[in-house]
């Protein structure tokens, strides 16, 4: 299959992009930073030279940038089997009154505007090709939970769960599939805060984070396979599910983890 992941050159995106390659699939490596996309690129061919891998630059809130990416996919692949919206933001965690102004507007086009554009371009050609899925990629806030520091990202996400639920129901019954991938709660650079912005509940979070949390490796093989045995439209790969967190829970009464460590934090 030939797969497009946005904010593919770090993190969880990276971290299925190296999935897919692994089970011989095709992927487009991008981000708004060619050297990223360039760097990213070089390493994956080095570790995967029989696959095919190429990378385009592409901003998600410039339009003109989503079409070239599609385009330049279908240059390269011959068409767009399946399109995941992994490209995101946060804002700075603290309150949406001490926020920087010029992270709202950063945050929301992003997640919301970035993604739609996304969604916009990539349906009617996968409706003219005859084929496609898409994957819109899920936060904390999805499910409505709030959080002291999250009001726009969560804010963000669960528009993003809205919109896509409006999706699987536009495209039922055509060529076109809408799908829901979640993470649940990843060790990147995205979730951890900068140490000048650990605040008093720092401490208690990484309680949480040491239950709930886990690496870009463990999940995403979980999320590739998942992606790769979707169905139907309106069909979620979700790891995080209640039933884990049940488990997570026994477990840590015996055996406490620690995700923190392994990455110096």
């Amino acid at each position: 299959m030939n797969i497009v992941i946005t904010g593919s050159t770090k993190g969880i995106g990276l971290g299925m992009a190296r999935e897919f390659l692994q089970r011989g699939h095709d992927v487009v490596i991008s981000s708004r930073r060619p050297d990223a996309v360039e760097r990213v690129v070089a390493e994956l061919k080095a570790t995967a030279p029989a696959r095919r891998v190429v990378g385009c630059a592409c901003d998600v809130t410039d339009y003109g940038q989503v079409e070239t990416l599609w385009d330049k996919t279908v240059e390269s692949f011959g068409s767009v089997d399946i399109w995941i919206n992994n490209a995101g933001r946060d804002a700075t965690k603290v309150p949406f009154f001490m926020l920087p102004r010029e992270e709202i507007p950063e945050t929301v086009n992003t997640n919301m505007i970035g993604m739609m554009y996304c969604n916009h371009v990539a349906i009617p050609r996968m409706y003219k090709q005859g084929h496609g899925t898409i994957f819109n990629m899920e936060g904390f806030g999805s499910n409505g939970q709030i959080r002291v520091g999250a009001a726009v990202y969560g804010s963000t996400k669960y528009g993003l769960r809205y919109f896509t639920d409006c999706m699987a129901l536009e495209l039922k019954g055509t060529p076109v599939k809408m799908c829901y991938l979640s993470p649940g709660i990843v060790i990147t650079d995205m979730l951890i805060p900068p140490p000048e912005q650990r605040g008093r509940g720092w401490e208690e979070a990484k309680k949480t984070l040491n239950l709930l949390a886990d690496d870009v490796e463990t999940v995403t093989p979980y999320l590739v396979e998942g992606i790769l045995k979707v169905q139907k439209s309106g069909d979620a790969v979700r790891w995080l599910t209640p039933k884990r967190i049940r488990q997570r829970k026994l477990r840590y009464l015996f055996k406490k983890r620690d995700v923190f460590t392994p990455h110096g934090l």
